[in-house]
């Protein structure tokens, strides 16, 4: 497999974490396990890595990271992932809540929240999505009603509803974008907002996957007050920051992802697996493993660039729509070699349940169909396609 060597103080991280793991081996986690265990285990996880200093070495010394870059954040998803380490279960928190707090948020706000972020006491989720906007954020219409209350004082309150919101039933903090006004755009007029999930209004109600666990979530938000001190940034600004949350999201996971396919890969190329396979099948391996690493590189020239300075941009959609497609292909391909025994999903030695989680990654953190216009649009510089209604 293709790999990658930046420069001598990189590699030393790498060195560095490798003899780290060694010492401190990954927990496993089947794909078969519970999600109870693997919420468990994840937590108990995160608190080993956190001592280790291990979870998010972009941020800031003086906020619990290491002062490093992109690139480094990039390498250490890349060897916990070849480690089998297992997701870090505050995941949201790490990649996406803590850089918009460190590059948004107030000293209150850093204070309050980036320390539980880190160690995994405190999990938070994600409420983008809802009913009538799914990776569509600009069509969101959960209201947020500025409010003066004689007892709770200056805030807000929630009055709708968000969808496929992962981990909600186990999280203590949810961050959402809410509309506190309409705008000429549809972007304008959204607020980020901090709510604690404990708050009176809300209710939850998990959604059952075709894997057969409940992960996803419907919220509810019946009149939910969320104090002002909880906003980020300014009133009615909240898209730009939403931005900043996905392209951090999708530059931190893009390594940790292609070592899901790097590893399914490795399985096949074993003599057992090769031994197997027809001249048909040795030869849509190949094309696999070319796919793989023609992506792996690219993902690779796009971390270089932030090594130079720049900062995440729209590359990282065509990161995540060409992994999360080739993933697919992938699994599904990996599951036809299995024939019958893997597809029955009591096996342990299954791979009904990769292959159905490779279902998911085409929708997960914005669909290929979105991928695809962020593209178009913002890399490509095409216009964007207006449809006219049907009179």
């Amino acid at each position: 497999m293709i790999s990658w060597r930046v420069n001598d103080s990189v590699e030393a991280i790498r060195g560095e974490l490798k003899e780290w793991l060694h010492q401190n081996p990954p927990p496993s986690v089947g794909r078969d396990s519970s999600l109870d265990s693997f919420i468990n285990v994840g937590r108990a996880w995160q608190r080993t890595l956190a001592q280790g200093r291990w979870l998010a070495v972009h941020w800031p010394r003086e906020q619990g990271g290491r002062g490093l870059t992109l690139v480094e954040e990039a390498i250490v998803q890349e060897e916990l992932g070849r480690a089998g380490a297992p997701q870090i279960l505050g995941l949201f928190g790490i990649t996406m809540v803590g850089p918009v707090l460190i590059a948004h948020g107030t000293d209150a706000q850093r204070q309050r929240f980036l320390g539980p972020i880190l160690s995994g006491e405190e999990i938070w989720c994600q409420g983008f999505s809802e009913p009538g906007a799914g990776s569509d954020l600009t069509a969101l219409s959960l209201r947020c009603e500025p409010i003066v209350d004689p007892v709770r004082g200056d805030g807000f309150l929630l009055y709708g509803s968000k969808v496929w919101t992962s981990f909600a039933h186990i999280a203590d903090w949810c961050f959402l974008l809410g509309r506190t006004s309409r705008g000429a755009r549809p972007h304008e007029g959204m607020s980020y907002l901090l709510v604690d999930m404990k708050s009176a209004g809300i209710t939850i109600r998990p959604l059952r996957q075709i894997s057969g666990e409940e992960e996803f979530n419907e919220v509810f938000f019946d009149g939910v007050f969320v104090p002002r001190e909880n906003l980020v940034g300014e009133v009615g600004k909240g898209w730009a920051i939403a931005l900043t949350t996905l392209l951090y999201e999708r530059v931190v996971l893009t390594f940790a992802r292609h070592v899901q396919s790097e590893r399914v890969l490795k399985e096949l190329l074993s003599s057992q697996w090769i031994a197997r396979m027809s001249e048909r099948e040795r030869a849509e391996l190949v094309e696999h493993c070319t796919t793989f690493n023609a992506i792996r590189a690219l993902a690779y020239s796009h971390v270089a660039s932030y090594a130079a300075g720049a900062e995440p941009a729209a590359e990282g959609s065509i990161d995540k729509l060409l992994w999360s497609e080739s993933f697919q292909r992938l699994a599904a391909f990996r599951l036809r070699l299995e024939g019958v025994q893997g597809a029955r999903a009591e096996d342990s030695s299954s791979e009904t349940l990769r292959y159905l989680y490779s279902r998911g990654r085409t929708i997960a953190a914005g669909t290929s169909e979105i991928q695809r216009s962020t593209i178009a649009e913002r890399i490509m510089g095409l216009p964007r396609l207006i449809v006219a209604e049907k009179k």
